[in-house]
């Protein structure tokens, strides 16, 4: 009797020490605003991907991964259709061996859902910069289409233009204010709204496009 009450006591501990390293864990991934902080997996030397999870107004679970381009990769400022690495714009023939890598096309194709992502840095006019973002995700949805081809389902996510200031930066490049992002839809809860799941992912996190601080979360299905 005297053992059985002594492995319980041990298994209680062992319960109560896995759950302190637990919070322990979550709140070294917070800043002092609440802000998560994802932990990014490699495909490749310039392709970040940053695992989420949201859940929509219903409680449905939706998994994303946010495939995101190095910072030295990006849009050219003002520009709906070109990218840039570093201050070097890149040639169609670039952008498919570079940009959608072999490793990127095969993390994609395995999706069940494509988003494509636009948005604008915080130089100009907001509903310019907003039209800015939406040509873009259009066309990064147009660049996937044609790498991974028609059968998996894609939308578009603007977020229009960044609006909060940076002021961390050391210079006035604001280049990372708009990178070439996908996001692709791994695990969905049947009947689940992706926009609902997807603001709640990205929202209050220190290292991906959190809503808030852009102009727009304007979602649409992809049908070309």
């Amino acid at each position: 009797m005297q053992t059985a009450i002594g492995v319980l006591v041990m298994l209680f501990a062992f319960s109560v020490f896995g759950f302190v390293i637990r919070d322990a864990i979550v709140s070294n991934s917070k800043d002092k605003t609440g802000a998560k902080r994802i932990i990014a997996t490699r495909w490749n030397e310039r392709t970040l991907v940053f695992p989420i999870e949201g859940i929509d107004r219903s409680n449905r679970h939706v998994v994303f991964d946010v495939v995101v381009l190095t910072k030295d990769y990006g849009w050219v400022r003002g520009s709906t259709t070109e990218l840039e690495k570093g201050e070097r714009r890149l040639s169609p023939d670039e952008i498919q061996n570079e940009v959608l890598a072999p490793q990127l096309r095969k993390g994609l194709s395995s999706a069940r859902a494509l988003i494509a992502v636009g948005l604008a840095s915080q130089e100009g006019d907001v509903a310019r910069e907003e039209q800015r973002g939406g040509l873009r995700a259009i066309r990064t949805a147009e660049l996937l289409r044609g790498a991974v081809g028609p059968a998996i389902p894609m939308w578009t996510l603007n977020l229009g233009r960044y609006l909060e200031p940076c002021v961390e930066c050391e210079d006035a490049d604001t280049s990372w204010q708009r990178p070439f992002i996908v996001i692709a839809v791994r695990r969905t809860d049947n009947g689940a709204n992706i926009s609902e799941a997807l603001a709640d992912a990205m929202s209050d996190t220190q290292n991906l496009p959190s809503p808030s601080r852009y102009s727009a979360f304007a979602f649409a299905k992809f049908t070309k």
